[in-house]
């Protein structure tokens, strides 16, 4: 029986962070990339520092799907940090599902979030698991919506809001990106069509109110039909100032920008050209999730998790998910990570704070959640 996890991508700044949270762990584990030098760098490192081999270097491209395959022959489970095109994706994943490898994703992109999932079906056939939304972006949220459901019984809505540190130039790519796009909230187990930041709520994270806005482009609402406990699912994010600017385009001025003018220019200014977070931030940015669920009947329950900076975060969450699947804990099909790790997301990652809120003042008025017939009804989708 396989029991190797193999951390895909230490050739990059994630996968790096994944793979030093495994050896801090003690977990020994497969280092795997697609740049012979980086991957060779990166063991060599892991060596010097714990005077142990924990990290074997592994070095396979994604365009070859049978040295895929034969890179996977003694693994149980990878971990991918790295952001694939779709073709490669889709290359890894099914490479995964035939030699019976359990998968699991950082990635909280929208369109990567459904197509990890539209191998439910295959991967439950295969005996495999596959995951999406490893990383911050899904596993702090999923953690602590799951956790409201368990103590307030009976809830089906819930309403999240978000604040992480300064984002990385890809990370405002694809922020910025989001900020003129359509996107989706769900309510009473449907799709509805949302715009960026047509709504928005006053969340206290810790320190007093701040303004979040709707972020209808995040992925844990394409994942609402796998969710058991909710029907009704809203995600807000805390925008940096120039984000909200663009929020705030009309006319002319937002015709042009949707054609790209001054995209770019606003990239760099929102990441500061970082490729990657300085040292001085992933040792004092902190992040946060804010969540209130209610059931129908109008009780609610709010609870608030502070965690390391997000990509710490994301690296330790990532560990603790492939140990999980390692150890009997992986479901065939796509799965939540919740569903694998359940309270260790919370628990068992350094620095992490969950903190109920007792008699919160009220902010916000959410509109009537009618019952429905039962927990975990299939999602309309409205493609």
């Amino acid at each position: 029986m396989k029991s190797r996890i193999l951390i895909y991508g230490v050739d990059g700044f994630a996968g790096a962070l994944a793979s030093r949270a495994a050896a801090r762990r003690g977990i020994f584990h497969v280092a795997g990339g697609r740049i012979i030098a980086g991957v060779a760098q990166h063991a060599a490192a892991i060596s010097r520092e714990t005077k142990t081999t924990l990290a074997e270097p592994r070095t396979f491209t994604l365009a070859d799907k049978t040295r895929i395959s034969t890179a996977l022959d003694d693994i149980a489970v990878v971990v991918n940090t790295s952001p694939l095109e779709e073709g490669a994706m889709l290359s890894l994943i099914n490479a995964c599902i035939e030699t019976g490898t359990h998968y699991i994703d950082l990635t909280s992109d929208r369109a990567q979030v459904a197509s990890i999932a539209g191998h439910d079906e295959t991967a439950r056939g295969a005996g495999v698991m596959v995951m999406a939304g490893a990383g911050f972006d899904f596993a702090a949220i999923d953690a602590l919506a799951e956790r409201l459901a368990q103590i307030l019984r009976g809830a089906r809505a819930v309403t999240i809001a978000v604040k992480r540190g300064a984002p990385t130039l890809e990370e405002a790519k694809r922020l910025v990106a989001a900020l003129t796009q359509q996107g989706t909230t769900v309510k009473n187990g449907q799709f509805v069509p949302a715009r960026p930041g047509e709504r928005t709520v006053e969340v206290d994270f810790g320190e007093g109110a701040e303004t979040a806005h709707l972020a209808p482009w995040r992925g844990e609402v394409v994942a609402a039909r796998h969710r058991g406990a909710y029907s009704t699912l809203e995600s807000y994010e805390v925008l940096p100032v120039r984000a909200i600017r663009v929020l705030e385009k009309r006319g002319f001025k937002a015709k042009l920008f949707a054609r790209g003018w001054g995209v770019k220019r606003l990239e760099r200014k929102l990441s500061q050209g970082r490729l990657s977070p300085t040292a001085a931030q992933l040792k004092k940015e902190r992040a946060y999730v804010w969540a209130e669920a209610r059931t129908p009947e109008g009780a609610r329950c709010r609870a608030r998790l502070e965690t390391p900076h997000a990509h710490l975060y994301s690296a330790e969450a990532a560990v603790v998910l492939a140990r999980a699947a390692v150890t009997g804990h992986a479901k065939p099909g796509f799965q939540l990570p919740f569903a694998v790790a359940g309270a260790a997301l919370i628990d068992d990652i350094p620095g992490v704070v969950w903190r109920e809120i007792a008699d919160a003042e009220d902010v916000i008025a959410p509109d009537p959640v009618p019952a429905l017939p039962e927990a975990g009804a299939v999602v309309a989708s409205s493609a």
